[in-house]
């Protein structure tokens, strides 16, 4: 079994270098099972010109010191666990928690769809071509609460070098929080654009995650942190 730190590596596309170029398509690309929907179909598209064959294994996630976290998990289940896709056909996974038991903090996996197609080679062919084979990563995310975030991110300064900015955001809530972007403020009050730290990231509920960017050269005293829980505004401290 490969290791998590080289499945995180993957795409969300299997190209097919030839002519002409086809793509597989994924839907969702993020999986929430709830009191609601206990039971998700995700959707699996090979416009290909050839069948991939697909195995799925789950990890369960946490983020541990800031660090994301992967363990082997049997607590969801995937039908089919293995299929082969014919080209130009879609296959349809269903996914659910094998116990649906209350959950009142978000529990958070991955899910991964590995492309264990044998190497292809066209015997019409004397050049067989080159064929990329790309793995699906997909987060799920298992609540039977109610939603109702509070804005209550906490955002703190860690320790960085002079030109960069490290930001700490703890997440005291049952769910996730999306971290959408962290921006700077000039002293007119107006975004700086050019200086947009353009970061982004998943903190998971009851955790926290620190997120290091470029330091703008124009004067800032506020952050505009966008997330899911909101938009809001913190000094800026360096």
């Amino acid at each position: 079994m490969r290791t998590f730190k080289s499945k995180i590596l993957t795409l969300f596309l299997f190209i097919f270098l030839s002519s002409p170029l086809f793509a597989v398509t994924i839907s969702p690309t993020v999986i929430d099972i709830n009191s609601n929907q206990k039971i998700v179909t995700l959707t699996f598209v090979n416009d290909t010109g050839r069948e991939i064959n697909i195995q799925s294994s789950t990890l369960l996630w946490k983020q541990v010191n800031g660090k994301d976290i992967y363990s082997p998990s049997n607590d969801l289940i995937v039908v089919p666990a293995i299929v082969t896709i014919p080209g130009g056909k879609s296959q349809n996974f269903r996914i659910t928690k094998r116990v649906l038991d209350a959950a009142d903090t978000e529990l958070s996996y991955r899910l991964y769809l590995e492309d264990i197609t044998p190497d292809f080679v066209d015997p019409k062919k004397a050049d067989p071509g080159v064929f990329f084979k790309f793995n699906q990563n997909l987060p799920v995310y298992y609540y039977t609460g109610k939603s109702n975030p509070k804005n209550s991110l906490k955002v703190s300064f860690c320790s960085a070098d002079s030109k960069q900015t490290c930001v700490r955001i703890d997440n005291s809530e049952n769910t996730r929080a999306l971290l959408n972007n962290i921006s700077f403020k000039s002293p007119d009050g107006k975004p700086l654009d050019n200086v947009d730290a353009n970061v982004n990231g998943t903190i998971l509920s009851n955790s926290w995650k620190e997120f290091r960017f470029n330091t703008p050269a124009n004067k800032s005293n506020t952050l505009i942190i966008k997330s899911s829980f909101g938009d809001f505004e913190v000094p800026y401290k360096k």
